[in-house]
């Protein structure tokens, strides 16, 4: 065969190969979508005619009240295309400005016009906004497309945001809770009651302890942001006033790290709390003097958090995490300045020195089924005994020791008021007796802490809607 006949043949054949077509039919599951794909428009389904040797073809679905979709089809495509459509949601909210989440995602503020939502699948859209609470709504065909949110006012003591300690760090666990608008106190028990801080919605006090002078507390306030649409947590420490409304301020610690649980030395030079700046939870010093001074403590494999220094500062007892274990707090005790190895004592958590540094209360028992309960120990972990007596379905925890050593003012959810079960006051002797009841609104009062004078109570209360500290004077006549 001669050259001019090979490459004719060869030309044939392309030629005849390239004009192989493939038929997409492009289609669509709601009704009354339209194809548009170059020269060619109409309904769905549509074919659309693709060659071997030809460009990729581009294809526009669509729909009133839906947003279009492109895709782009070629010889390879599959012969069948489905395109689903999104429908376009309005959405409002009785405050603008909210953030809108589809599935968790943030796509916009309110009001927010034209948001594409696909309603075939589990899709739930929600509106948050600080200072209001949540509100959201699992999307199905049949919604409308007009979408209003009703978000009630926050108010932060409506949660119980809790910083759960982890080996790799902490958690946010958020509860609902009950917070009665009602900031009274009827108790007999109680003479005088008052609000000493005025925390914003997106403040939450968690624990706190008096400082020796008896004039400041220091607390660990979790603070929620929001950031790149995502809502962020990160808890510092504060020294407030202790005898002023309002109670000013100063930062004791900064940064995005969770600093919790801060205790002070009896001299009130050395301030020691538990803080993830390593990574994980480790036992940390500060000098309170010149706020400066760093120093880590404790540097395991568990998560060390309520640190108490005895009052000769010279041991350490911390609650440790362990990991993979059945009972996974334990009490641990090492020297004061972090040297020397850690001896486990027993299992329990939060435990807080007597004034004499002889003995040391703790609580043990699962808060998430009601069985904690306060206990006390000598100082070598020696000669356990259970304080808080009763074996009911009932949380006795946040123990503190009155500055004389002959009473300890805890937080119990023993009582029932207005039919629910919520946590005040109570008050006992040293050896566990003469149990009395302080606080009876019907919001969460727990975190006491006795004054120098053992008659004045610092305490924490979702009273108002919001979680502040307040200051209460004991009836000692009843």
């Amino acid at each position: 065969m001669k050259k001019t006949q090979i490459w004719q043949a060869f030309a044939a054949t392309t030629i005849a190969v390239a004009a192989g077509c493939n038929t997409v039919t492009i289609r669509c599951p709601q009704a009354g979508a339209n194809v548009r794909c170059g020269d060619q428009y109409g309904p769905a389904p549509m074919e659309v005619e693709t060659a071997w040797l030809g460009s990729a073809k581009q294809a526009t679905v669509s729909k009133e009240g839906y947003a279009s979709k492109s895709i782009s089809v070629n010889y390879e495509s599959s012969r069948v295309v489905n395109v689903i459509l999104e429908r376009k949601f309005n959405i409002t909210a009785n405050q603008d400005g909210a953030t809108v989440y589809v599935n968790g995602s943030a796509r916009g503020k309110t009001p927010a016009k034209g948001i594409a939502i696909n309603d075939s699948n589990e899709t739930v859209v929600s509106v948050k906004k600080q200072g209001w609470l949540e509100a959201k709504m699992k999307i199905t065909p049949e919604t409308p497309t007009d979408i209003a949110f009703e978000m009630g006012q926050d108010g932060s003591g409506r949660r119980l945001l809790n910083i759960v300690p982890g080996r790799d760090g902490v958690t946010i666990k958020t509860t609902d809770i009950f917070s009665d608008t009602d900031v009274g106190e009827d108790s007999p028990n109680v003479a005088q009651v008052r609000r000493l801080t005025a925390q914003p919605q997106t403040e939450f006090i968690q624990n706190m302890s008096l400082l020796p002078d008896g004039k400041s507390l220091v607390t660990s306030i979790l603070e929620e942001y929001e950031e790149n649409g995502k809502i962020l947590y990160r808890a510092n420490l504060w020294i407030l006033d202790s005898s002023i409304a309002g109670a000013p301020r100063r930062a004791a610690t900064t940064g995005n790290y969770f600093d919790i649980t801060a205790n002070a030395s009896v001299d009130g030079k050395t301030l020691y709390f538990s803080s993830t700046r390593n990574g994980r939870l480790s036992i940390w010093s500060l000098n309170m003097r010149t706020m400066s001074g760093l120093h880590l403590l404790t540097n395991a494999n568990t998560a060390d958090y309520a640190p108490a220094i005895n009052p000769d500062a010279t041991e350490l007892l911390y609650t440790a995490v362990l990991p993979g274990g059945m009972n996974p707090s334990y009490l641990w005790s090492k020297p004061a300045d972090g040297n020397g190895m850690p001896s486990q004592l027993r299992e329990g958590y939060n435990a807080v020195w007597s004034p004499d540094g002889k003995k040391c209360l703790y609580v043990k028992g699962s808060m998430a089924k009601n069985q904690a309960k306060i206990w006390v120990m000598d100082a070598n972990g020696g000669n356990p005994t259970q304080l808080s007596t009763g074996n009911g379905s009932y949380n006795d925890i946040d123990p503190r020791w009155s500055t004389d050593g002959k009473r300890i003012v805890f937080a119990s959810n023993r009582g029932v008021v207005k039919g629910r079960q919520n946590y005040d006051i109570w008050i006992m002797d040293a050896d566990g007796g003469h149990m009395t009841q302080l606080t009876t609104n019907s919001s969460c009062d727990d975190k006491p802490v006795f004054a120098p004078d053992n008659k004045t109570v610092f305490f924490r209360s979702n009273r108002g809607l919001v979680w502040d500290i307040w200051v209460m004077q004991l009836n000692e006549d009843k």
